[in-house]
């Protein structure tokens, strides 16, 4: 068998596998209606996408914004779970995910899986759309003190494998995910989508328009190690 680039190649899930962000944002534009505040998708991408206490964020803007001085974190927070009830019934895979974990599986990959998120919401969504069976690995928030963009949510994948970050090829949509791993060591490919593509992505080794842009037959050649 041909050696391979890498040993191992692990996928954030939000934003990079699965079109979670776009329905989070549209619960968000729905409270900041709701209250009369506002906020922008810039804002949105740049604070929030991908960042530990994201949320907390969000909810304290809204409150400096709204003109009724007696929204609590707690209402607001329930509020937007409501609302992501809403936004998330019709959730989709980002466009050529599927054939990709396919590919490299079939190629002899070994494919891990690290969020930020909990356990519960990660299972929540492998499970709807039917990819646990390409994850020898999924690490996730739950398993981490330090979330993104703390570097040890990565380590920690690594050891699992038990193989050293330099031998782990990232695929990321968010600056914090880029940040997590590129200080655990490992070479990065990020994924840009319609909610981060104006972010800056300079700290990534290198910039994928989309899942479905990767020939998987030139997998090798596109990324390889440093």
């Amino acid at each position: 068998m041909t050696k391979l680039s890498f040993e191992t190649i692990l996928f954030d899930l939000d934003g990079t596998l699965i079109d979670t962000e776009h329905a989070d944002f549209a619960a968000a534009q729905i409270l900041a209606q709701e209250i009369e505040a506002e906020i922008s998708l810039d804002f949105w991408a740049a604070n929030i996408v991908g960042v530990t206490d994201g949320y907390d964020i969000f909810l304290k803007v809204l409150q400096q914004q709204s003109r009724n001085n007696h929204l609590t974190t707690d209402f607001l927070w329930q509020r937007l779970q409501q609302l992501w009830q809403q936004t998330m019934q019709n959730l989709s895979l980002m466009p050529g995910a599927a054939a990709l974990l396919s590919g490299l599986q079939g190629n002899g990959y070994r494919l891990g899986l690290v969020s930020a998120s909990d356990r519960a919401w990660v299972d929540r969504w492998l499970g709807h759309f039917e990819l646990h069976s390409y994850f020898q690995n999924i690490t996730t928030g739950d398993d981490v003190q330090r979330n993104k963009p703390a570097p040890d949510i990565y380590r920690l994948a690594a050891a699992r494998f038990q193989v050293t970050p330099a031998q782990c090829l990232v695929f990321e949509d968010s600056i914090a995910g880029i940040q997590a791993a590129k200080s655990a060591g490992m070479t990065v490919v990020a994924v840009p989508n319609s909610i981060t593509h104006n972010l800056n992505f300079s700290l990534a080794d290198q910039i994928v328009f989309g899942l479905d842009q990767i020939n998987i037959k030139q997998f090798d050649t596109l990324f390889s190690p440093p």
